[in-house]
């Protein structure tokens, strides 16, 4: 073989070597840019039916006579015209919800869920789209207290910031209807502002807000993320629901 050849043949070996450097990672890249769905649930949901599981938590998720209203159908509504899909949704408890979802009976659950270890065993769950700030308020011209030691803080009989007020020396104190105590009350900023109360400045806990969807889907979940970063003003929306109760 002349040298010429020799050459030709070395150079054609090095530019082939070069194009599948080059071709592998993008390839690799597009794989990781376009997640797939384990039983295809984009798929069939665009220009198909979602199935969404709903449990009532108002203002997150209200039971009204026209079906789901608050803030997360209004959300999953919106989302579902951009796909074009049909909404099928299945009333139950958050509890037999996430059981149907373990078993791909649904696409979807919303409730006003939080972010918790116990959810994330179930289910996998989308970013928080939402931060909950609790804090201690009071009815709009009455002064604030310097400080939280000893303040008697009304809550409701159900609740799961009694421990962090404690933690704060507040006096937190069950009372069954916190619209109408004139004492201090311990609620997210957008419900004390809903009710004509004033935020203090305490952060006493945090509720982080998700929905729940099957693990594996990752394409669908990619979707509704996006659908959900581009959100906004939940806060303002929140206040409106709570007021209208």
């Amino acid at each position: 073989m002349s040298t010429q050849k020799v050459q030709v043949s070395f150079r054609y070996k090095h530019v082939l070597l070069f194009l599948l450097l080059g071709i592998l990672p993008a390839v690799a890249l597009l794989g990781c840019r376009y997640p797939k769905d384990i039983e295809n649930t984009m798929e069939r949901i665009q220009d198909g039916v979602l199935e969404v599981g709903v449990t009532e938590n108002p203002p997150w998720v209200i039971r009204s006579e026209d079906g789901p209203a608050g803030l997360e159908p209004e959300i999953i509504r919106s989302l579902a015209e951009q796909l074009n899909s049909e909404i099928r949704w299945h009333w139950d408890s958050e509890d037999d919800l996430l059981a149907a979802l373990q078993h791909r009976q649904l696409d979807l659950v919303i409730g006003g869920l939080t972010k918790r270890s116990r959810l994330s065993s179930q289910a996998a769950l989308t970013r928080p789209y939402y931060q909950s700030r609790y804090t201690v308020g009071v009815r709009s011209g009455a002064q604030l207290p310097t400080s939280l030691d000893g303040v008697e803080v009304a809550i409701p009989p159900i609740n799961h910031i009694h421990a962090a007020l404690k933690d704060e020396n507040a006096n937190p104190v069950k009372v069954i209807d916190v619209t109408q105590t004139e004492s201090p009350v311990a609620a997210p900023t957008w419900w004390l502002s809903a009710h004509g109360l004033d935020a203090g400045p305490w952060e006493i806990i945090t509720d982080k807000h998700v929905m729940a969807l099957p693990k594996g889907e990752n394409a669908w979940m990619l979707a509704l993320q996006r659908h959900l970063n581009g959100y906004s003003n939940i806060e303002e929306r929140l206040q409106q629901l709570e007021a209208a109760q």
